[in-house]
């Protein structure tokens, strides 16, 4: 009872972050649930990946309802290229769990993490010192989704950080409606995972119970993270982003030293 509770309380502050800031939750969930459990890496990437996705319905279904404009072509096109790198990353995680020990795969998803959360927190401190743009090149936003899926499928983490860093670099978004786009993306790449998971014959080892605490979880999440990105003010928005970067590069870096064996 004590580790269900664990689950749904950490799953709970990563979805609630995560859809109202566009984090995603899985940055959240897949460094916590490494420190947490003890199941396979292949688990706890199928109970992140799960989570985010219902949290991506949820989040998408209520900006629809409240009529959020998007940018249709662009989000179909790096969505689409999400798609295909969804397929990819998870092909490619599944050729390095099979080519090295549980153990290592760990240590380099954790070492990728947090060299990409590192990035992600030095641009967001300089973005205004430098250029962004007004990316409308079909072939270059497909290039930049595919790239987008494989990363963040590969690593379990739905992709929220440099999806929201990208999407204000190249299309001008505020922070705010980065949210928003990232996690369409997240929902789309997602639900490849999702349907790749489904027809592969070596399926990951999941409970029930724990999937259930999870979904109920993501939902609540979903809701709550969508209120506070239509109520709060961007400059809260920008704080509650800069907090759990901060944070999530400290519990990344211990992870990625303790699958080491260094501590």
């Amino acid at each position: 009872m004590g580790d269900l509770l664990i689950y749904a309380l950490v799953v709970l502050l990563a979805t609630a972050s995560g859809s109202s800031t566009g984090l995603g939750g899985g940055v959240v969930i897949k460094p916590l649930f490494d420190i947490v459990s003890n199941a396979p890496t292949a688990t706890i990437n199928f109970y992140s990946s799960l989570a985010v996705f219902v949290m991506a319905i949820v989040a998408l279904g209520k900006q629809l309802r409240q009529r959020f404009k998007f940018d249709v072509k662009s989000l179909l096109t790096i969505s689409v290229g999400s798609v295909i790198g969804g397929f990819i990353g998870q092909r490619l995680l599944r050729l390095t769990v099979t080519v090295m020990p549980a153990a290592h795969v760990k240590v380099l998803q954790s070492a990728m993490l947090f060299i990409m959360l590192v990035s992600v927190l030095i641009y967001n401190f300089v973005k205004k010192r430098l250029v962004s743009f007004h990316l409308k090149n079909i072939l270059v936003i497909l290039i930049v989704g595919i790239g987008l899926g494989t990363f963040s499928v590969f690593l379990g983490i739905g992709g929220g950080p440099i999806n929201v860093a990208l999407t204000m670099l190249l299309f001008s978004f505020s922070l705010r409606e980065a949210a928003v786009y990232s996690v369409g993306i997240i929902f789309f790449s997602q639900l490849t995972k999702m349907v790749t998971i489904a027809v592969s014959p070596v399926k990951p080892t999941i409970s029930l119970i724990v999937a259930a605490v999870v979904v109920v979880a993501a939902v609540t999440g979903g809701f709550l993270g969508t209120w506070i990105n239509r109520h709060a003010s961007c400059k809260v928005l920008n704080q509650i982003y800069n907090i759990l970067l901060c944070a999530l590069v400290g519990v990344t870096l211990f992870n990625t030293f303790h699958y080491a064996g260094i501590i």
